[in-house]
């Protein structure tokens, strides 16, 4: 399962920078960013460059599309420890993703990098930093 937090966070912000790498480009592509979670069921996860884009989840509210909303929602899961299956969690994951991993900061208890790779080989790095959690 991705667990990105062991225990009960209500509020996590952090900076993230994500590395795109797909078949068809050369040079993969980097964007930047910031996530905020507020419990139980906020997130807005903001892409700040290269272009700025924003989504963003409150409770059943969104402004993007199915698949989206469930990935925030397992972002969302991940974070608050919630007590969604473990199976729903990974059926989900596996629609969209052939592996998922999450190496995590044991100290502090959260992810410092989220290695996603898709159904057609692409690869997916996020690389968090600036965490903050209460």
């Amino acid at each position: 399962m991705l667990t990105l937090i062991l225990s009960v966070i209500l509020n996590l912000t952090a900076d993230f920078t994500q590395t795109k790498s797909v078949a068809m480009m050369r040079e993969p592509q980097v964007s930047q960013g910031k996530m905020v979670y507020r419990a139980p069921d906020y997130l807005k996860w903001e892409y700040t460059s290269p272009n700025a884009v924003v989504w963003e989840m409150n409770g059943q509210e969104s402004n993007v599309s199915p698949q989206i909303q469930n990935l925030l929602r397992m972002i969302m899961a991940s974070i608050s420890g919630a007590e969604e299956s473990d199976d729903k969690l990974r059926r989900e994951s596996k629609k969209l993703f052939r592996s998922v991993n999450v190496i995590m900061d044991e100290q502090r208890k959260v992810a410092q990098r989220v290695e996603l790779i898709d159904k057609n080989g692409d690869t997916t790095i996020i690389e968090f930093s600036n965490v903050v959690t209460r």
